[in-house]
């Protein structure tokens, strides 16, 4: 008599293969959302000269770093920085800290998904020049309002332009999370925080949770979408 021994999966490749598939999962989302943000751009009001402000920045640091040194000090030390931040904000602690233009590494108490995707999706500096902008506002400093949006435009090109430059290398960030499922993720998240962006500093009154409701119903109808596709194309077999 022969003896079939049932193998179970461990817990790890559970869940890689959860993420795998919550990967897949967030490919509509990430077709939704940017549906969403592209009708939402061409149907707002805009503040006067800011989007210009918010693009002028963008090219300055597109020609900055097409013509000089690119900054990777200063992207790696916003990257470690987030981790750090990230790790002390769900409770833990850094037990130390080295960025330098060869690479960077912070060894924190706690880790998980967010606190090791977070530098990849939340532009640490230009989340630092919203913050000044508010205070400006507060403040009623009318004149340094352009400024601001102008860096924010710098702040964000820098950060979607050096992160896509550092995923086109083995991230051990990337290799723990999964490919599959950090990708869709990262994208993601840039393009709620995009919206944001043009909510808070480019648009007269743009409702961001309306954004994000009808973000949310064209991911359910891509979904529907690509079911139907695939019932078709059943059929057709």
């Amino acid at each position: 008599m022969v003896q079939r021994t049932a193998h179970s999966l461990s817990p790890t490749m559970l869940m890689r293969l959860f993420k795998i598939l919550l990967g897949l999962a967030l490919i509509p989302a990430c077709l939704g959302f940017t549906w969403q943000l592209g009708e939402t751009v061409l149907s707002l009001s805009y503040k006067p000269h800011a989007p210009w402000y918010f693009l002028a920045g963008t090219a300055a640091y597109f020609a900055a770093h097409a013509l000089f040194r690119r900054p990777i000090i200063t992207y790696v030390f916003g990257h470690e920085l987030t981790h750090a931040l990230f790790a002390v904000l769900f409770g833990g602690s850094v037990k130390s800290f080295h960025a330098s233009e060869r690479g960077g590494r912070v060894t924190v108490t706690r880790t998980n998904v967010v606190i090791t995707l977070a530098p990849y999706f939340f532009p640490l500096y230009t989340f630092a020049v919203l913050a000044l902008y508010w205070l400006s506002r507060l403040a009623d400093l009318r004149g340094a309002e352009g400024w601001l949006v102008l860096l924010a435009g710098a702040t964000f090109a820098f950060h979607l332009l050096l992160t896509f430059i550092f995923l086109q290398s083995d991230q051990d960030d990337i290799r723990e999370q999964g490919a599959i499922f950090s990708y869709p993720l990262i994208y993601l998240f840039n393009v709620v925080f995009a919206a944001l962006l043009v909510g808070v500093l480019l648009s007269e009154e743009m409702d961001y949770v309306r954004f994000l409701a009808g973000g949310i119903i064209k991911s359910i109808d891509m979904v529907r979408r690509a079911m139907g596709m695939a019932a078709g194309l059943a059929q057709g077999l």
